[in-house]
């Protein structure tokens, strides 16, 4: 039994640092200046305090930047230390970064040649001296602005007083994907400390064989980095003192002061605090209405209790009864949030404290933003498209790179509009209600698409009368919608992602849907379920029971200032997460063939009658 645990391990290592070498394969060095100097000045040089950049590697890099029109170019120092490379190379895979034009930047957070325009758009006005945090942030940003970005090895000169750990903290903050920032850190120190406490075990229960993988632990930085064209400074000491190295590391990385960036977020984080706990304090029930007698859809008496959900995305306090109409299946929030109450749990979700972690979300979803427009691509070539609750416009973003002659617009309540707009993603962007704009749409557009738009409206009857209405005759409609028929709806209960409470007012079951377009006028051209199908649901419930939990002791609209107990608490969550997880993962495995009839959600493409 011993044996095999060792051997499990030992396999799990030495797969993983095959996986670690090939990404950093990938990577390539700068090449050396070449002819004459380029003209960069369209280019701007972004550098962390305490590293250099000599004047050859600049022309380089601009050399680089404007033959391969890269809008983003991170230099990674050739000589960092293993654990910041290490760092770096587990978060990224360099090939496909260098592929993606859609996701956020990321980098070693040392030195950055960027485009002057995306700097000037992205509100930039420092370039220098910045904080290691600072430059994190501008990199995921300034890539949001150009599209194309790169990584290269240069060699790229950094004082040796230099605080490796503040660098180290800001790149495993920069590096986060779809967590907040607050558990970039923890919870790639914990896999440290995980791996190291794997080695531990296996010494205590199995000396002989423990000592072995004790050996292949300290051995494996040369596997990963062999052929690379990265030289850590430290490898050979790194490697020789790796069992003392690593628990140090982890404890310099938690005790290493905070940087300016960090100091502003949690004054940023403090002030939503207070805002917080002063409307907590009034009651989190005055935020739901009189509970209705009668389903807003068909206006039948008979209702159910169907399930009571709550806020699983950020955690925050109250609890939200859905209804199912036993006429028609309409599922609704009865009662519903109160405008105050919608103001208060959208907070910080889409923008201000949650604006990084949303962003994260929407710009890793382009494979469903293409699928949406595959399936208006098989039915029509269109002109002009209108994005109704478009946020930033990332679905416009992604939609530009297939059909680059359509002219894609924007309509958001929210301030989003304008940030997409500013990044060139929509042609125009809108800001307002559908309705009070309809006036000025009304035959502009023969698309207009609603994607995970509707269920958040407070009457779905009025704004399909409205967009039937301002389409072109001849023109299609686009729908997409969370699915309230679901097999994992009904088995996950209020922990199914999808009911999203309280963001969702209403669950529209997709025959319903049918039949109303049908009675405005529209007729439906396709319905696609398994197509539209937004990833295995026990993995996300999974995640949205450990976020419920308190995974960040840091968010501001905890009851209590977080102490000892609530730390306590994150760390009771973290260690529950993997195995959870993992049970997770399994399930839907498991449940494979249902997925594949019973997705979580749907679309539905119509087309208006052209009567001229």
């Amino acid at each position: 039994m011993a044996l095999a645990f060792v051997a499990i391990v030992a396999l799990c290592m030495t797969l993983n640092a095959f996986r670690l070498r090939a990404r950093l394969r990938a990577l390539r060095p700068l090449p050396e200046p070449a002819g004459d100097r380029v003209d960069g000045s369209e280019y701007v040089l972004l550098t962390a305090r305490g590293v250099r950049v000599s004047a050859e590697v600049l022309r380089a890099a601009e050399q680089y930047a404007v033959r391969h029109e890269v809008g983003v170019l991170d230099l990674l120092p050739r000589d960092l230390a293993v654990d910041e490379i290490m760092d770096l190379v587990k978060h990224t895979d360099f090939a496909a970064y260098r592929a993606d034009p859609f996701g956020m930047g990321r980098g070693a957070c040392h030195a950055v040649l960027a485009r002057n325009d995306a700097v000037k758009s992205a509100g930039m006005d420092v370039t220098e001296n910045l904080d290691p945090d600072e430059l994190g942030a501008a990199t995921a940003r300034l890539k949001l602005h150009t599209g194309s970005a790169d990584i290269l090895v240069a060699e790229v000169a950094v004082d040796p007083g230099h605080d490796g750990t503040a660098f180290r903290r800001s790149r495993l903050r920069s590096l986060a994907l779809v967590i907040p920032e607050t558990l970039a850190l923890p919870q790639t120190l914990l896999a440290a400390a995980a791996g190291y406490l794997l080695v531990a075990l296996a010494l205590a229960v199995a000396p002989p064989y423990g000592l072995a993988l004790a050996v292949l632990y300290c051995l494996t930085p040369l596997a990963v980095f062999a052929g690379t064209p990265v030289r850590p400074r430290n490898l050979a000491r790194f490697c020789a003192l790796r069992p003392l190295h690593t628990p140090l590391s982890i404890h310099r990385t938690l005790a290493a002061p905070r940087t300016r960036w960090e100091r502003g977020l949690i004054e940023r984080r403090e002030d939503a605090r207070q805002w917080y706990r002063d409307q907590i304090a009034l009651g989190t029930g005055r935020f739901l209405g009189p509970r209705a007698e009668r389903c807003p859809w068909c206006d039948g008496p008979g209702l159910r209790r169907h399930v009571v959900a709550r806020d699983v995305l950020q955690g925050k306090p109250g609890r939200f009864p859905l209804d199912r109409c036993t006429g028609c299946g309409h599922v609704f929030q009865n009662p519903r949030v109160t405008g105050e109450g919608l103001a208060f749990y959208y907070k910080d979700v889409y923008d201000g404290l949650g604006d990084v972690l949303a962003e994260r979300i929407f710009t890793s979803n382009t494979s469903w933003y293409l699928d949406r427009v595959a399936m208006v691509g098989r039915h029509t070539d269109p002109v002009a498209w209108l994005d109704v609750g478009t946020g930033k416009a990332h679905f416009c973003r992604a939609a530009k790179t297939v059909l680059p002659d359509t002219r894609f617009d924007g309509l958001d309540l929210s301030a989003a509009i304008e940030e997409g707009a500013a990044r060139g993603w929509v042609d125009r962007g809108y800001r307002g209600e559908l309705r009070d704009l309809a006036g000025q749409l009304a035959g502009r557009y023969d698309v207009i698409s609603m994607h995970h738009y509707l269920e958040h409206t407070e009457d779905p009857h009025a704004e399909l009368d409205t967009v039937a209405a301002i389409l072109a005759p001849g023109g299609h409609l686009l729908l997409e919608m969370p699915d309230p028929e679901s097999w994992f709806g009904r088995v996950l209960r209020g922990f199914w992602v999808p009911w999203l409470a309280p963001q969702h007012l209403h669950m529209i079951p997709v025959g319903n849907l049918v039949a109303a377009l049908e009675t405005r006028g529209l007729r439906v051209l396709a319905v696609e379920r398994r197509e539209a199908d937004q990833g295995p649901d026990f993995v996300a419930s999974a995640a949205a029971v450990v976020n419920w939990l308190g995974l960040d002791v840091e968010r501001p609209w905890w009851p209590r200032v977080p102490g000892r107990r609530e730390y306590a608490g994150v760390l009771a969550t973290i260690a529950l997460a993997g195995p959870l997880m993992g049970l997770a993962v399994l399930l839907d495995l498991l449940t494979l063939p249902l997925a594949r009839r019973h997705s979580n959600a749907y679309r539905v493409l119509a087309g208006k009658h052209d009567h001229r």
